[in-house]
């Protein structure tokens, strides 16, 4: 069914409809270490790869820190404040969706996001590895291209009855906690990345994340620490997975998925207690990515509808119905592919007393 978000209007003033909760925020739980990655070590280096306590290492685990995510919808990008206690300490993090295999949702997060990838072998899923060649950055990419001739390869012996199974996720942001663990990162869903980087590691790129500092200078009196260490200064970026930063859409549609913590592990920087991009905390999501009648006016005998939050390149279509209740009643009044989020459409008022309209995406479920 395809999605939509609709907006009625009496001539006299308007009356906004809209489905679904606008707001809702998700608490972050201790989750797997192996989510979408393989099953790594956690990180006990912080950013600047000085190693926490052994006290620390022994003692300290997700189930002590608090994350929440107060997520609002009511337009896109969908965007959002994620406000953190008691992580570890001057330490950077992700911050995706992450889909579940063989669902709507998760096909599109992989189109704004990254494939993992993983072969039935006649026993388990097996052989897991994220595809890597994201191409030019834009849609469709090689790692498109390989996932959809791989989606639907048959495998009769496999528990789906397919041989590839794809978990989906989308890493959209990124943060560093400060002396105590703590952050507060207000973000969009926008950008797709591939990983972090510290640029002691490498330059940023023009197209590449913004640049997050973090200065902090640990004492022995730090539970973490429990040694002196040196002033650090450290700038991390988020590489681009898919373009532009800042720029990318999420398909229409309803996403039932997760809002995954996961630890950044630059690669192994800093060799013992590296980790390798373990899974933090995580949570519950639902939410709809819909276009919308943004506003609705009447100037003489002209009544104009302007539409937001159009995917660029998709087909919409604009419905008008003269009476709330009787579905049979809308009438499709104007049809586009957009070329930009929004678009205007006007049309004579007539004689009509009162009119409703709503917009929505032609897109396959």
């Amino acid at each position: 069914m395809a999605s939509k978000h609709i907006l009625g209007l009496v001539w006299a003033s308007s009356l906004a409809l809209t489905a679904g909760a606008a707001a809702q925020t998700v608490v972050l739980q201790d989750v797997d270490s192996g989510l979408t990655s393989p099953q790594g070590n956690y990180r006990w280096l912080d950013v600047a790869d000085q190693p926490y306590c052994a006290n620390y290492r022994t003692n300290y685990n997700y189930r002590q820190a608090t994350v929440a995510i107060e997520l609002d919808t009511t337009a896109q990008p969908v965007s959002g404040v994620l406000l953190a206690t008691n992580l570890k300490p001057n330490f950077a993090y992700q911050l995706k969706l992450v889909g579940t295999a063989w669902t709507s949702a998760n096909e599109k997060i992989g189109r704004a996001g990254r494939y993992w990838q993983e072969v039935w072998d006649g026993t388990t899923w097996a052989n897991g590895w994220n595809l890597n060649n994201k191409g030019q950055g834009y849609f469709p990419t090689p790692n498109d291209n390989e996932y959809f001739a791989n989606r639907d390869v048959p495998d009769p012996t496999s528990p789906t009855g397919k041989q590839y199974k794809h978990t989906c996720y989308l890493v959209f942001d990124y943060f560093i906690t400060g002396t105590n663990g703590n952050a507060t990162l207000n973000f969009q869903i926008n950008s797709s990345y591939h990983v972090l980087w510290k640029t002691s590691q490498q330059a940023r790129g023009a197209q590449d994340g913004p640049l997050r500092r973090a200065t902090f200078d640990p004492a022995a009196s730090d539970p973490a620490y429990g040694a002196d260490y040196p002033r650090r200064v450290v700038d991390i970026f988020g590489e681009w997975e898919r373009l532009p930063t800042g720029g990318i859409q999420l398909l229409p549609g309803e996403y039932r998925c997760q809002v995954v913590l996961t630890e950044e592990s630059f690669h192994g920087s800093g060799g013992q207690y590296a980790g390798g991009w373990a899974a933090a905390m995580g949570g519950d999501l639902v939410f709809s990515v819909a276009p919308r009648c943004k506003r609705v006016s009447v100037a003489g005998n002209v009544v104009s509808v302007e539409m937001a939050d159009c995917y660029v390149g998709i087909t919409n279509c604009l419905e008008r119905c003269l009476a709330l209740g009787q579905e049979a009643g809308w009438q499709n009044v104007f049809t586009f592919v957009s070329a930009t989020p929004g678009t205007n459409w006007s049309e004579s008022v007539g004689g009509r007393g009162q009119a409703f309209y709503r917009v929505k995406s032609l897109v396959s479920p």
